[in-house]
């Protein structure tokens, strides 16, 4: 029997509150005698991130303080201090969230790490999930970071898998005030890696959001990074259409049955009759705005069905995709 009745979406378990689960954060709260919190801005599976005052470098950050249970010898952290050290000369160093600051808090519920990151927006930020002691439109603001731009591309050895676009952050605030905004001042960020794993270890079973799995994860095959080819596909085509390429529900619904209705949905859309690309391209017509334009939606479908390849061996890298007409353009244009 539970001792609570389960909120889903709004916030995190409240049963979680436990030895080995999340520590309890109340505002003010002051951590490492320096982050003062402010505010609350996120939960996941095995944090809570929370908006904290810097009160030495005066300036907001926020806070991600992990259940006690993995607290110890994190993967996020060895990733995160290798992926923000300052010798790393990367062109797309820049769009992964950079670690600040870490330390160890004990509470009642253990030991937890906690990771000071930089305050940004992320599409997890709904009404109902933030909390905020006395912070105004002008006291937001404060805490975006100066906007940048940088190609992306993979750092070798580093597989971040957690392309949802729950993980992604960007810099400028969202819901309509991007619609006149400079792209070009916009950065985006990857902004969690708990379920990243490094590119030649592929012992543990990926963690992988349901909708952006490659059939060989739906199948239980072998996997290697090419299972982030596909699930950049399945994001690239819902940024664009503000709709998941493969839609599932999951309600009342087994594991098993879960796998078949995502397998016949890949099957139908990019089939196994040689119309795949055909499917694929009506299929995004219909759900782009009609002044995309013919050309650019020839040159999408062709982007996502060089990722979208269901034998993983025939999936484009991403030094390739990086050179595709969608991204460069026709030479000389």
């Amino acid at each position: 029997m539970r001792r609570f009745e389960r909120i889903h979406d709004i916030v995190e378990p409240v049963e979680e509150y436990r030895q080995g689960g999340y520590h309890p954060v109340h505002l003010h709260d002051v951590f490492n005698e320096r982050y003062e919190v402010i505010g609350k801005l996120a939960f996941g599976q095995f944090s809570t991130v929370w908006l904290t005052h810097d009160q030495l470098l005066q300036r907001h950050v926020a806070l991600k303080i992990l259940k006690a249970d993995v607290s110890r010898n994190n993967k996020e952290l060895a990733m995160l201090l290798k992926l923000s050290a300052p010798g790393l000369d990367h062109p797309g160093k820049g769009h992964v969230i950079e670690l600040l600051d870490y330390f160890e808090h004990d509470g009642p519920n253990g030991t937890h790490l906690c990771l000071v990151l930089p305050a940004m927006i992320s599409d997890d930020l709904q009404p109902a999930n933030v909390l905020f002691s006395i912070v105004g439109a002008a006291h937001t603001e404060a805490f975006l970071q100066p906007p940048e731009f940088s190609p992306v591309r993979w750092l070798e050895g580093t597989n971040v898998n957690d392309s949802a676009p729950k993980y992604l952050m960007a810099t400028q605030r969202r819901r309509g005030e991007l619609d006149d905004a400079d792209h070009t001042t916009i950065l985006v960020k990857i902004g969690d890696l708990g379920g990243a794993a490094w590119s030649r270890q592929c012992d543990q079973w990926p963690v992988t959001p349901t909708a952006l799995r490659a059939p060989e994860l739906i199948h239980r095959n072998t996997w290697d990074a090419r299972i982030d080819i596909w699930a950049l596909g399945c994001l690239v085509f819902e940024l664009a259409t503000n709709e998941p390429l493969f839609p599932l529900g999951s309600f009342g619904l087994t594991a098993e049955q879960i796998d078949e209705e995502h397998a016949y949905r890949i099957s139908q859309l990019l089939g196994k009759n040689g119309q795949g690309h055909e499917n694929l391209t009506k299929h995004l017509t219909e759900r782009l705005p009609y002044d995309f334009g013919a050309e650019n939606v020839e040159h999408l479908a062709s982007f996502l069905w060089l990722m979208l390849q269901q034998n993983p061996q025939r999936r484009m890298p991403t030094t390739k995709l990086l050179n595709h007409l969608f991204l460069v353009g026709e030479p000389g244009g």
